[in-house]
């Protein structure tokens, strides 16, 4: 019987570092439930600092430019508001509405700026591939963060399997 469950627990660690190498935590953003899961309590205390990451361009993190330079050239905290965002993860299309954003900026080099996302509430979230269409009222991505490169005018988000499995479906 202990054979078993051995054997068990180390194929469910194998399956999980397949998972983490093929998919680099991507595929969890698409369930974004607003309740904690058994399974994404375990997932977090299993691969801790681990994150996904998604790259957005900046015109839709930063409504006008004023607010920008502020951010990325000033490195002056700031809370706005951002109408809609919307991005592509592993074939899934992700909208949101009415997001309201807290970021905290600090310089990296010339070219590049950490954006700290204490707070991050979006309202309205849908995921979508075609087969798949799920909606979600209320969505809080707080304590991630982007790396935002004005040579290419994107933010990459990095967004950690913690804060991400608060909304895995469980």
């Amino acid at each position: 019987m202990n054979g078993i469950r051995f054997i068990s627990l180390g194929l469910l660690l194998v399956i999980s570092l397949f998972i983490t190498n093929q998919y680099e935590f991507n595929v969890f953003s698409v369930y974004a439930q607003g309740n904690t899961s058994l399974l994404g309590n375990a997932l977090s205390h299993l691969f801790g600092g681990q994150e996904y990451t998604v790259s957005v361009d900046g015109k839709q993190i930063f409504p006008n430019s004023t607010l920008e330079q502020n951010i990325v050239d000033k490195y002056q905290p700031s809370t706005y508001n951002i109408k809609d965002l919307k991005y592509n993860i592993l074939g899934f299309n992700v909208t949101a509405h009415d997001i309201k954003i807290h970021v905290n900026p600090s310089r990296i080099d010339t070219n590049k700026t950490r954006v700290d996302i204490p707070l991050m509430l979006a309202s309205n979230v849908t995921v979508t591939n075609g087969l798949i269409n799920l909606n979600y009222n209320k969505v809080n991505l707080g304590s991630v963060y982007g790396v935002f490169d004005k040579a290419t005018n994107k933010m990459v988000v990095h967004i950690p399997l913690a804060v991400a499995s608060k909304y895995l479906y469980g």
